[in-house]
């Protein structure tokens, strides 16, 4: 146990570095280092922790910076726990013109991370004897495609076959040609039942957007409350996200980081944040979030009691997908194999935005990452923050 001076030399431990980046888009807000360390008898534990954490910020600041600058990014933000030590930073701009830096505190749009929250909530609704996973969806929408035979479960691990209604025409050429229009759940529900299933269910793996809609329609119906609701009620008020919300389904204050995309690297950025309306995405992708409660929501759904233990191992009942970026998915959440363990987490995307986070069991670590345009390689970034906290 370390003595009291060392104790409230830790918790009162603050590092914030600034560093300039040469080009327009490329300014660095600083690392930020918060301890809050609690019992004296986790002290030896949690401790060690907060010195790893306070040892390798100005390292994790750097690679993310760098990392920032080699794969071309408008701007990012990261965060990561080690139980009750949090290291946030971001890099680049939130707004390209004004220029404006990115925070670690900025709000961004996590795509389907989304999925992971509506997966925890029909999870807790199970635990209370409310919502069977081997319910059919006849039960809820018996007009749809193969109803009688779907099943809640197949809904989440993305086993029913369900065709993806973002891959519908009408979809694309609507959403080309009224950017930014509202959508309803009917509207987009249509879409995906007017397309052949993918699979027969319970034959495969075939992800789909489509069956997040389902999911959050089923949780209004059992609870006779909205999704926005359920969320509030059951995981953000209860964990403190401050800055999280399903946005399109409550009022929320503008996400004022925009999203980007272009086409070269030496091609200017083109401000795509409105070109879709959060209501496309609905229970399948249209939360928005801060990198810090990105990562304390995967904490907390292994190290605190979020979810019972029933159904967290519900959770990681991992199915094969044959997709090498996701070998194995359970409900609503992706295993991945990196040389530091095993990471359970999920990746979204948005126009104009992405975010890639997971939690890490081996180390005890929750690591998330937003960015605001549209990267494949969030994956690579995550890896590499990682071993930068894994590293001697």
């Amino acid at each position: 146990m370390g003595t009291t001076a060392e104790k409230r030399q830790l918790q009162s431990l603050g590092i914030l570095s600034r560093a300039g980046r040469a080009g327009l888009r490329k300014r660095a807000l600083g690392a930020a280092l918060i301890l809050a360390m609690t019992g004296c008898g986790e002290w030896d534990e949690e401790g060690a922790d907060a010195q790893r954490c306070a040892q390798r910020a100005p390292r994790l600041q750097a690679r993310l910076e760098a990392l920032a600058q080699e794969m071309d990014l408008p701007g990012v933000t990261a965060s990561l726990r080690l139980r009750n030590c949090l290291w946030h930073g971001a890099a680049g701009e939130a707004l390209v013109e004004p220029d404006t830096e990115m925070t670690a505190e900025n709000r961004l749009r996590v795509g389907s991370i989304t999925k992971t929250f509506v997966a925890t909530v029909a999870l807790q609704l199970q635990a209370e004897g409310r919502l069977s996973l081997d319910a059919t969806l006849a039960q809820y929408l018996p007009g749809f495609p193969n109803a009688e035979v779907i099943t809640v479960r197949q809904l989440l691990n993305h086993t029913s076959g369900v065709a993806n209604y973002t891959t519908h025409p009408a979809f694309r050429a609507e959403t080309n040609s009224h950017l930014g229009r509202t959508w309803t759940f009917d509207e987009l529900i249509a879409l995906g039942a007017a397309e052949s299933p993918a699979l027969p269910p319970g034959t495969g793996w075939n992800y789909a957007n489509t069956n997040y809609l389902l999911v959050g329609f089923i949780i209004e119906r059992v609870t006779g409350t909205s999704l926005a609701e359920q969320l509030r009620a059951r995981i953000i008020e209860p964990l403190g996200l401050r800055s999280t919300g399903l946005d399109g389904d409550e009022v929320l204050s503008p996400v004022t980081v925009h999203g980007y995309e272009r086409t070269t690297q030496a091609s200017p950025w083109s401000d795509v944040t409105g070109v879709l309306h959060p209501s496309a995405a609905g229970a399948a992708g249209a939360l928005v979030s801060s990198a810090d409660d990105i990562s304390l929501f995967y904490q907390s759904l292994f190290e605190r009691p979020l979810l019972a233990a029933e159904q967290r191992a519900e959770m990681m009942e991992w199915i094969q997908t044959r997709e090498p970026k996701v070998p194995e998915y359970g409900l609503a959440l992706m295993r991945r194999t990196t040389p530091e363990g095993p990471g359970h987490g999920h990746s979204g995307s948005f126009p104009g935005y992405s975010a890639d986070a997971a939690y890490f069991p081996d180390q005890k670590a929750a690591l998330a990452i937003l960015v605001n345009t549209e990267s494949s390689n969030l994956s690579t970034m995550t890896q590499q923050l990682l071993e930068v906290l894994t590293a001697p």
